[in-house]
């Protein structure tokens, strides 16, 4: 069976499962956690989806490791049960990002990263024109991820959906430097 049918099958369930118990925002936060250690951790993911394990109850440990034991939401820890029983651990960063999709639109949020050179960039009248830009086309809320990269310079650099808007130093600075190696090309 196609792996996208199988994550939107399972997200969905995990959509409707949170949004009849009320726990669909900490299941949200929860579940980007997981997300970022799963591509962030070296070896994590593989570990998880390891076949030599055949134990639910390890695979679902080793997946909530992620986050602190006591706080992990019994909607999702009864779901990474069900993904481990029915062998679709394997599955799991797919799946979970799916999830975060669905649950994104359900909600009407849209995630947006920005990154900025240093953490003073980050200022509360940024975020705000950022919100209320995406607030401009129907009402959707912005859920936004920072990051710092001093490799900017100056400026960010905002990532929403499928658009960029790069206003950052080392991008203009890269583009005059084009132009001007264009130039002499042609001079000579």
């Amino acid at each position: 069976m196609n792996a996208g049918i199988i994550a939107t099958r399972y997200s969905t369930a995990l959509l409707e499962l949170t949004s009849e118990n009320g726990s669909g925002e900490r299941v949200y936060s929860q579940v980007k956690v997981i997300l970022d250690a799963l591509g962030d951790v070296p070896g994590f993911s593989k570990a998880v989806s390891d076949p030599a394990v055949s134990d639910v109850s390890v695979k679902v440990s080793l997946a909530e490791a992620a986050l602190a034991p006591s706080d992990v939401e019994p909607d999702l820890h009864r779901f990474l049960e069900l993904l481990a029983a029915n062998g679709r651990i394997g599955d799991l960063r797919l799946i979970l990002q799916t999830f975060v999709s669905v649950y994104c639109k359900s909600k009407r949020i849209r995630r947006g990263r920005l990154v900025v050179p240093e953490e003073s960039m980050l200022t509360d009248s940024l975020k705000k024109k950022l919100s209320d830009f995406v607030a401009q086309d129907g009402g959707w809320t912005l859920d936004l991820e920072v990051e710092v990269d001093p490799s900017l310079i100056g400026g960010f650099v905002f990532e929403l959906d499928d658009k960029l808007l790069d206003a950052s130093v080392s991008r203009q600075l890269d583009l005059i430097r084009r132009q001007y190696a264009e130039r002499n090309r042609r001079l000579v």
